[in-house]
Order: C-alpha cells, then structure tokens, then sequence
C-alpha cells in the first residue's frame, strides 16, 4: 500500500517500484543485515552523530542527525570508503522499521540539524552521501517520512533551497519544516514532540542523545552480532532460556508482505 501511495494510486507503477525494492533488498542482502556483523559500528557512531531517541506526540520515531559535525578523516583512516558509510545508513533505516517501528501505517520525525554548515560543504563529500543515502531511502522505504525538520540552517541556505525546491515531489516539501534560531527551533519540535522526550540540547528534559533505549538497543545488537562472528557470544541463541531476543527476532519484508 505505501507503494501504491507514493505513485498516487498508479497501480502498474506502484507494482514496479515494488518489485524493484524486492530486487534492491535481495542484491543487498537487506533481510540478513541485521543478523550480520558490522565490525565498523563504534567507529561510525563515534564520528558521524546520528541517533534515534524516543517518539513523538503520534508515537512516531524521532530520529536526530548532525551532518556537518561527520569527521571523514578518522572514518577513511580506518578504511572506511563511501559504500561503507552507505551500509551503515541502510542498517540504521532497516533497524528503525523493523525493531523500532515494524508497522506498515508507521512514520518517522527525522530531525537534521545543519548547525556548522559551511557554504562549499553543499558540494562536498557529506552532502554527496546525503544524497546518495536520501535517494534509496526514498525510492525503497516510501511513505516513511512523517515531518522533517531541517534546524539551525544557515543564512545562504534558503537560497539554495528555493533552487532546489521546483525539482523536489510536492509531497516532500510538505513535510519539510525549515527553522533557525534557538527558539523558533524549540517552539517547532515541541508542536510534534512532547518536552519530556525532547533532548536537553534543544530544550527539551529527556535524557542527552546517545542515551535513549532505542540507542542502547541498537548497539546491544551489533555487539551482539559482532561477538557472534568472531565465535564468542553468550547468548544462548534461539533456544536458550530465555531465547535470544535478537537471535529469534524475525524480519519483516519492508516491500511489504505482497502487492
């Protein structure tokens, strides 16, 4: 169905999207990849700020990220290469709808904060993979985005987005809420999210980012499956008692179960 909604009930293109998502998930191995090692997770959490934290007021999945505050150096020091980066997006997209928010109906609240945003980093490395990682994002997770709130823009920034406004879906740009300035920012989230689930950093009285149990879920997984490559997990697997609630997790097709 979402689909069929992001081709505004165009049933044969709908049907295509859909069944290139399935190819894309098999060629990439996305119903594997959150039983995989990933041995590069703690070098990419601790150099490119992204988390999940908490709901919003709809119970959606608030999800915070710092482009410009990514450090691609230590990253390509330890052998990282763009591909890697984009791996790594697509376990976070695929852990955010299937541990996080397994329904079909569920919507997200994606928070980007472009605090630090130099003019000629819009046509550098960073941007290059956000748009990379924004285009399958889109193509094969449809009808996810709830709002989309793009904070402590620069100055020069409206000019670039009024460029790139008349070539973006009008559904998208619906969703997209573009704010400055510490107040207009808070008065903005509190309109989705509810203050206690707000971080401290922009206003709110939760716990800090980096802290929330959907955060410490996520690395419990990988470490998980890290440990479990490398031959020394303790789990107890499927059948242990209690069974592993990672090794007996199921994943849920994200093409949907049919069209």
């Amino acid at each position: 169905i979402r689909f069929l909604r992001a081709e505004k009930g165009n049933f044969e293109k709908g049907k295509k999207r859909f069944e290139e998502t399935l190819e894309w998930r098999k060629e990439n191995k996305m119903d594997e990849i959150l039983q995989a090692e990933w041995a590069h997770f703690d070098t990419v959490k601790e150099n490119w700020p992204h988390y999940f934290h908490l709901r919003g007021k709809q119970n959606e999945p608030v999800y915070y990220e710092m482009p410009p505050k990514m450090k691609l150096k230590p990253m390509r020091a330890a052998g990282l290469k763009m591909k890697d980066l984009l791996h790594h997006y697509a376990l976070v997209t695929e852990f955010m709808w299937q541990y996080i928010e397994s329904s079909e109906e569920g919507k997200s609240i994606y928070v980007i904060d472009l605090q630090g945003m130099g003019f000629w980093d819009f046509a550098g490395e960073i941007i290059d993979f956000c748009r990379k990682a924004s285009k399958f994002t889109q193509q094969h997770y449809p009808e996810r985005a709830g709002t989309i709130f793009v904070i402590n823009v620069p100055t020069f920034f409206q000019v670039i987005y009024n460029v790139m406004k008349p070539m973006a879906d009008p559904v998208t740009l619906e969703k997209i809420k573009v704010v400055s300035g510490k107040e207009a920012v808070q008065t903005a989230l509190r309109e989705k999210i509810l203050i206690e689930n707000i971080p401290p950093q922009y206003g709110g009285t939760s716990v800090p980012l980096g802290e929330s149990p959907e955060e410490k879920m996520f690395k419990e997984l990988l470490d998980h499956n890290n440990a479990l490559h490398n031959g020394n997990a303790n789990c107890g697997g499927k059948d242990g008692d209690p069974p592993c609630q990672f090794c007996s997790f199921e994943v849920i097709p994200q093409g949907g179960k049919g069209f």
